[in-house]
């Protein structure tokens, strides 16, 4: 056999590694035919399905730890379990494309209420697949959209002649099931449904009028496509949108549509616009690569048909993105961003800025590294609260690597679970020097370096260089060397359990100490989050000391005066404290202070009139306002003063400093004689 060669004649070295696939401990694979063919492989999966089901009633009549909303929880499982039990059962009797849709639909909305969805969400691929439906992955439903799921499943199971047991039927009511009326399948929302809130940008307004008019269209593709441009033209009203799959999406969908109209000879005109329209929205983005498109050029993969009912699946994901509340994983991260937010405010209730606290500096990098990094960003698109905070405190652009660090994107760098892994190591370090550390001590030291020289090794090998990492290497080469490579998948396990075994043995140190948890020792504390809804009368400032010598202030303090003496500003959130207005007037020489409580504040009607055009800057407190100040925040954009989200308390070291990291360049542009009105306020996105 001859052997490669390089240009210059030599021969080529031995291969040094080599590639190996397997398959998952969860992976399934049905058999030619899939379960119409073998309906006996469901038999043991629906019986144990109908087990957990049993538990799950029991759990919700006499587990009295669950709150109200934890029981409603349980019992909507039951409801949609029992609704994939019974179509399961009814695809196994013939293959029906749109119940296999509505299964996965069912299936992905369980996971997110409950655990219980887990093995439905695990098993459901190997039936997509079985079906050439590989690609399919599920939808949320809205809550009430369930009623209207489950329906079409018993429908279904009329049709094919498949008795719904008496089990089953008790179940079903049980959970409070009641035949809705009328009807309305879920698979093909109305089209106002669909459309997405309508652009504020003045810039975008025309094409909006264009786009909603092409969404009239009588072709479902036409109007499929225009509906999602919408979306990327209204981006300005939109959050954690996954844009660039919009965008691959409905070219797919315009290029097998023009195609198609090529080959027929009909009217393409209204699918050559929206091209036009596509190709500036795409240009917008700054031509980010549609690697869908690119594939589709090559080669079609499939007609106008499928492609219009993909656009669909997309399109409804994108109204229940909107809808839907955070993930548990979601809701974790927003607590570990809390905890560090309340040391921030400690450390500058101190007078001590970040640049003076390399741990806690360090921490909050991984913090806003970790929300980016979750979130789907784009030019122009609005990030969530508590991630736009999360960069702005740590000093991130939100657009850093924004293309190749997508959370959903066949071209993205997937960094979430090493951040996460670097953070929870974080969190054991601050047991430094209880008795914990004694025994943990040095592996907890020796698993910090191990992850971070993994998560370096995983952007180098990727192209990335992360914000700060020399001051990120230097910080985390103090626990170790730090390793050349990414981690192998077996070193990737045993790191992940040696991480469970530490926090494990932290807790269990800390219930057997009987230690009460504070932000030095707890790896679980962090700063609650008002519920919606609970705002008002329970918010409470905390007491902290006004400070009364103003001239020996911190240089973040003085900055911040020299931008706002002499100027009104508004601030929104918590009790009006007269001894902390008459603080921050004084340390920030205001002419006026205008502060609206959180139970005076009418969600919206006090925007307009409060935020005048002398009005310098905004200051939303959210910590007790929770998203109830969003319609000042959008009042404040439109009108160009500039708007800070300030997390914590209100002394004057803290608001000052929350000031100048996310205002200060906005409120220099106003020292310079720039109008507040002509000064856009902080942005997001770039």
């Amino acid at each position: 056999m001859a052997r490669l060669r390089t240009p210059d004649g030599r021969p080529l070295h031995n291969t040094t590694s080599s590639l190996r696939v397997s398959t998952g401990p969860d992976h399934v694979q049905d058999p030619p035919g899939g379960l119409t063919a073998h309906p006996e492989m469901l038999a043991p999966f629906l019986e144990a399905s109908g087990r957990l089901l049993g538990e799950r009633m029991d759990k919700a009549e006499h587990d009295e730890s669950l709150s109200v909303r934890e029981q409603e929880q349980v019992i909507q499982s039951v409801l949609l379990g029992q609704a994939i039990v019974l179509g399961l059962e009814v695809y196994a009797a013939g293959q029906d494309r749109e119940l296999l849709e509505v299964l996965n639909d069912l299936a992905t909305t369980l996971d997110r209420i409950n655990s219980l969805g887990l093995s439905f969400v695990q098993r459901l691929p190997a039936i997509n697949q079985a079906a050439r439906l590989g690609w399919l992955e599920g939808v949320s439903l809205l809550t009430d959209e369930y009623p209207h799921a489950v329906a079409l499943v018993l429908q279904q199971a009329a049709r094919a002649e498949v008795a719904v047991s008496p089990e089953a039927q008790a179940r079903l009511e049980w959970a409070g099931y009641r035949a809705p009326f009328p009807l309305k399948t879920p698979l093909h929302p109305s089209r106002a449904a669909l459309t997405p809130p309508a652009t504020l940008e003045p810039a975008h307004m025309a094409r909006e009028r264009d786009l909603r008019e092409l969404a009239r269209s009588r072709v479902e593709g036409e109007r499929n496509a225009a509906l999602l441009l919408l979306h990327v033209n209204g981006r300005d009203r939109l959050e954690n949108a996954p844009l660039l799959s919009v965008l691959d999406t409905a070219q797919m969908l315009l290029l097998a549509l023009h195609r198609q109209c090529r080959e027929a000879g009909g009217d393409s005109s209204v699918t050559e616009t929206l091209l036009t329209l596509h190709g500036q929205l795409h240009q917008e983005l700054g031509t980010p690569h549609l690697l869908g498109t690119q594939r589709f050029k090559r080669q079609p993969d499939s007609d106008a048909q499928t492609h219009t009912w993909r656009a669909r699946r997309l399109l409804r994901a994108l109204r229940a993105d909107r809808h839907r509340e955070p993930t548990p994983l979601e809701q974790q991260q927003q607590d570990t961003l809390w905890d560090a937010l309340h040391a921030l405010d400690r450390d500058l209730a101190a007078g001590i800025t970040p640049d003076e606290d390399e741990n806690l500096r360090v921490w909050l990098l991984l913090l806003g590294l970790q929300g980016l990094t979750s979130t789907s960003r784009a030019p122009g698109m609005n990030l969530p609260p508590m991630v736009q905070l999360a960069a702005q405190v740590s000093g991130l652009d939100p657009l850093w690597a924004w293309e190749r660090t997508q959370p959903r994107g066949h071209l993205s760098t997937d960094l979430r679970e090493e951040l996460l892994l670097l953070i929870h190591c974080l969190l054991l370090l601050r047991l430094k020097g209880t008795s914990y550390w004694e025994t943990w001590g040095q592996p907890v030291c020796r698993l910090t370096a191990l992850a971070a020289g993994h998560l370096f090794a995983t952007a180098r090998r990727a192209g990335l260089r992360l914000p700060e990492q020399p001051l990120l290497e230097t910080f985390f080469g103090q626990f170790g060397s730090l390793r050349a490579l990414p981690l192998s998948d077996t070193e990737w396990k045993r790191a992940e359990r040696t991480r469970m075994e530490a926090m494990r043995a932290a807790v269990d140190t800390l219930q057997a100490q009987g230690e009460q948890e504070t932000p030095e020792t707890s790896i679980t504390e962090a700063v609650p989050v008002p519920e919606s809804g609970k705002q008002g009368a329970s918010a409470v400032v905390p007491v902290s000391k006004p400070e009364e010598d103003v001239t020996r202030l911190p240089p973040h303090v003085l900055a911040a005066r020299e931008r706002l003496s002499g100027q009104r500003v508004v601030l929104l959130g918590g009790v009006p404290s007269p001894p902390h207005q008459a603080a921050l007037v004084r340390a920030l020489e205001l002419r006026e202070l205008d502060w609206i409580g959180s139970e005076e504040y009418q969600h919206g009607l006090h925007a307009r009139t409060r935020v005048t055009q002398d009005t310098a800057l905004v200051i939303l407190a959210i910590r007790w306002m929770a998203h109830a100040h969003n319609a000042l925040r959008d009042v404040a954009r439109e009108m160009g003063v500039p708007f800070v989200m300030h997390p914590g308390g209100l002394s004057p070291s803290s608001v000052a400093w929350q000031v100048m990291q996310q205002a200060s360049e906005q409120l220099g542009r106003c020292a310079t004689g720039t109008s507040p009105a002509e000064t856009p306020g902080p942005s997001a996105f770039g």
